[in-house]
């Protein structure tokens, strides 16, 4: 890992500790061992870091779970479940917190929280489609999806125990159970 790249994944680690107050340069620095100076030859300024920080997090983010779930094989609710875990499990869903509380601050942090949260959303209703859902039931149902994961691994910090009853409800419908839907 490059110094730039350590410094992006620093930043990321005491926002997410600390939030926002922990994006000094000083405090990164010290952590990193390394000068001010280093901050500088990857950096023009604080607000270009907290734009290649927010920019860092969108790129990291958005592709994973779209790859997972394409690759997993089985039913829909297999493939909800096999999701749901890997959310749960993910270092890098557990940045959106802290990411959202930049973009209060920061209008790139905003746009990538937008960005990430279509594309999943996007990522949610297609699912469905392909499942063989109506429009209006593909969307209600990835809207519950993304909802769901959203406020369970985020805010409750874990998935509930009915998570596969959670998976199986969502996951029915006309082609839900065939294993080969997404082929």
């Amino acid at each position: 890992m490059g110094m730039r790249e350590r410094w992006l994944a620093e930043g990321l680690e005491a926002l997410r500790a600390s939030g926002t107050e922990a994006l000094r340069i000083d405090g990164l620095a010290e952590r990193l061992e390394v000068t001010k100076g280093s901050f500088y030859a990857h950096f023009d300024s604080k607000a270009a870091y907290l734009d290649a920080l927010s920019e860092h997090w969108r790129e990291q983010t958005m592709p994973i779970e779209v790859d997972l779930f394409l690759e997993t094989p089985g039913t829909l609710a297999e493939k909800l479940l096999t999701l749901a875990r890997y959310v749960d499990r993910s270092e890098r869903v557990r940045y959106d917190m802290a990411i959202r509380e930049l973009g209060k601050i920061n209008e790139c942090a905003a746009e990538a929280i937008e960005s990430v949260s279509r594309a999943r959303l996007e990522f949610s209703f297609e699912v469905f489609r392909r499942a063989g859902f109506e429009e209006a039931e593909a969307r209600a149902r990835g809207h519950l999806l993304s909802g769901w994961l959203l406020a369970s691994v985020l805010i409750e910090g874990k998935l509930p125990k009915a998570v596969a009853e959670i998976c199986r409800v969502l996951g029915e419908g006309p082609k839900a159970r065939s294993r080969e839907f997404l082929r």
